[in-house]
């Protein structure tokens, strides 16, 4: 039976220096409690060219001083650093909604639910008037082509009747695919050879252009509809907003921290107290040498007066 090793006290973590460094950002979360200023994801350089334009703007002129404006500039780098993380978490919630959800929330035919164009979750894109009023010629022609050419052999025979719908047809399958067969002849007079000898294919094509249209002529009607739902969706998620709503909080708590400390700081310049204190530009890690220094030296003279 093998016996345990006498220097084994059941540690399974890791032991090189890169494992420690990742593993000792497992319990990270939002940062708000993190010792280290600059967390994995963040970009050092940055954080140092934050804190010199904070010290450049603000020009300390004592040890106190330093240490206030530093602590200003770390507790305005954590708030940009929620202010990020608040927004891309909102954004996230918001790329759970899918173009057919919102087309099925608009109870639209499952024709369109399964070709609902990606602007339709988006309430601020817009489509102008004139692309409205376009789409909605160009439906009507498409309707009047079903009830007066169903079973038709060749388009061409009806092309007079509908060239501006086949046109727009011809531009759209350009836009979708520019290596496809060209729809419209070289002489612009009618329908390539290609596509005549097809016509069920240019149907199925037709139809596809034709729901494109459909959401271009409505989009502009369904925006009221599609905003209120959206924002109706986006607080039912109760778990994660209030997760969000604890971020908010956290934000909110780092920005009056952010305030005090520049209150602080005019006060003190204000007042002039510490104006003497302690020469412009002193680190702690020299007043704490200095300190040292200074405890040897009564050190060693009470030794003397021992002795």
């Amino acid at each position: 039976m093998a016996t345990q090793n006498p220097n084994h006290h059941g540690q399974t973590g890791p032991k090189s220096i890169a494992g420690k460094n990742r593993s000792r950002w497992n319990a990270l979360k939002d940062g708000s409690t993190a010792k280290s200023s600059v967390l994995p994801f963040e970009d050092e350089y940055l954080y140092k060219r934050h804190i010199r334009e904070v010290e450049l703007a603000l020009m300390p002129s004592n040890y106190v001083e330093n240490q206030l404006v530093r602590e200003y500039a770390e507790g305005l780098w954590r708030v940009t650093r929620h202010e990020k993380r608040g927004a891309y978490e909102r954004e996230k919630i918001l790329e759970r909604i899918t173009p057919a959800l919102i087309a099925e929330m608009l109870q639209l035919p499952q024709q369109y639910i399964s070709c609902a164009p990606n602007y339709l979750t988006n309430p601020k894109y817009k489509i102008s008037t004139k692309e409205s009023d376009r789409a909605h010629q160009l439906l009507v022609l498409y309707e009047h082509l079903q009830k007066n050419a169903k079973g038709i052999s060749n388009f061409q025979m009806v092309w007079g009747q509908y060239q501006t719908l086949f046109i727009a047809l011809g531009d759209w399958l350009k836009e979708q695919d520019p290596k496809s067969v060209v729809l419209i002849n070289s002489l612009s007079n009618g329908i390539n050879l290609p596509w005549q000898q097809k016509p069920n294919v240019l149907l199925r094509v037709l139809e596809d252009f034709t729901n494109q249209l459909f959401f271009i002529a409505h989009f502009e009607e369904f925006k009221p509809a599609i905003r209120v739902w959206i924002e109706s969706w986006f607080f039912l998620q109760k778990s994660e907003m209030r997760r969000l709503e604890q971020d908010d909080q956290i934000l909110l708590k780092e920005r009056n921290n952010v305030n005090g400390v520049l209150d602080r700081l005019m006060r003190l310049r204000k007042s002039g107290v510490f104006k003497d204190l302690a020469p412009g530009g002193l680190s702690i890690q020299k007043a704490a040498n200095e300190s040292a220094i200074s405890k040897n030296e009564m050190a060693k003279k009470s030794e003397k007066s021992t002795a």
